[in-house]
């Protein structure tokens, strides 16, 4: 199984690193300021998606197609993914 990762968008870097600056000059240890920031960024997107579920059931078809072709489920996931986001723009 891919384990997931969340991806920042630039508003959401600019926004852990604001709250890192804030916290630290309160007195907090850097390391522990940078948790809070990103503590409170995924704390105040807590239902953000991706993709639609009509995407996500884009995606599904696209992955069963790869995946009838030979590929293995990661790269038929991969595939897929990037069709859909490539439909987007």
């Amino acid at each position: 199984m891919v384990k997931k990762k969340h991806r920042y968008s630039a508003k959401e870097h600019r926004q852990i690193e604001h709250i890192q600056e804030s916290e630290e000059s309160r007195g907090a240890a850097p390391q522990e300021a940078k948790a809070i920031g990103y503590a409170t960024v995924n704390k105040q997107n807590p239902g953000k998606h991706r993709f639609t579920a009509k995407e996500d059931r884009q995606a599904e078809h696209i992955m069963e197609s790869e995946e009838e072709r030979g590929k293995s489920e990661a790269e038929a996931k991969r595939i897929a993914y990037a069709t859909v986001n490539k439909q987007r723009s």
